[in-house]
């Protein structure tokens, strides 16, 4: 299977929709990157979905 590394700073895309779930202590976040399959939703606390969606850019 050949599948492309959506992480590669190199690799351009057209759009990246984030779906957030906010909660007390965490964010639940799923991403889709052009039109793929949304990708599975990560965990994570308010000062790393701030890191996840700088590096988005």
């Amino acid at each position: 299977m050949n599948a492309k590394r959506i992480s590669d700073s190199t690799e351009t895309c057209e759009s990246i929709k984030l779906g957030i779930d906010a909660h007390a202590k965490w964010y639940y976040v799923g991403r889709q990157v052009d039109g793929a399959t949304p990708q599975p939703v990560q965990k994570m606390t308010f000062e790393r979905l701030l890191h996840f969606v700088a590096k988005q850019r």
